[in-house]
């Protein structure tokens, strides 16, 4: 389809805003999705892969249409569309204007580690010397400050827990790709047509 003039904002990314952020781009419009959180899924990032037959939670939660199986598709592939821009941890702090003429600034939190250099090895949380309870897991067991938000996260950086890393440093001496960074946020406002 062709691309659209205008661009949407679709705020959270759990399976409502990713269906919709989907849609969106398959009818030609550039999609920006952001979740406050530092992953993608919602509560269905605890139900991947679904007993008895190991399916994705997130593609088998969306209707059906059509009974069908070839009829769905993966959301995680999906998630790639070259019309969606993905924004996590990341704040809405205003829009502005009318119909059709939207502005939205946005503030996104860092997470030190920057998702580009990440290469998901773990090396940084085999050195990080605090433990801190699961929160994936409802406290259920431990990880350390520096580790992944959930499993097949996406995208699939670590991430750090800031009110618990005590700024030791050697997550940064263990990391080989240089990954970690010292705080910022940055903040950036763009026109949109949809909210």
């Amino acid at each position: 389809m062709a691309p659209k003039n205008g661009k949407a904002l679709v705020v959270g990314a759990g399976i409502s805003g990713i269906r919709a952020a989907l849609d969106l781009a398959e009818y030609g419009y550039g999609v920006t999705l952001i979740d406050t959180s530092p992953n993608i899924g919602g509560i269905l990032s605890q139900l991947d892969y679904q007993f008895p037959t190991d399916s994705c939670g997130m593609c088998k939660m969306l209707p059906l249409f059509n009974r069908d199986e070839g009829s769905q598709y993966c959301l995680r592939k999906g998630l790639f569309h070259e019309n969606i821009e993905i924004l996590l941890s990341t704040d809405l702090i205003s829009v502005e204007g009318e119909a059709g003429q939207f502005k939205a600034t946005v503030r996104q939190h860092l997470n030190w580690v920057d998702p580009k250099l990440c290469t998901g090895c773990g090396y940084c949380a085999d050195v990080c010397p605090v433990d801190i309870p699961d929160k994936f897991n409802e406290n259920i067991g431990t990880h350390k400050a520096v580790y992944l938000p959930v499993p097949h996260a996406i995208p699939n950086p670590y991430i750090i827990d800031f009110a618990s890393c005590t700024r030791c440093g050697a997550c940064i001496k263990a990391c080989p790709t240089d990954a970690i960074k010292l705080p910022q946020d940055k903040r950036n406002s763009f026109h949109i047509l949809v909210v």
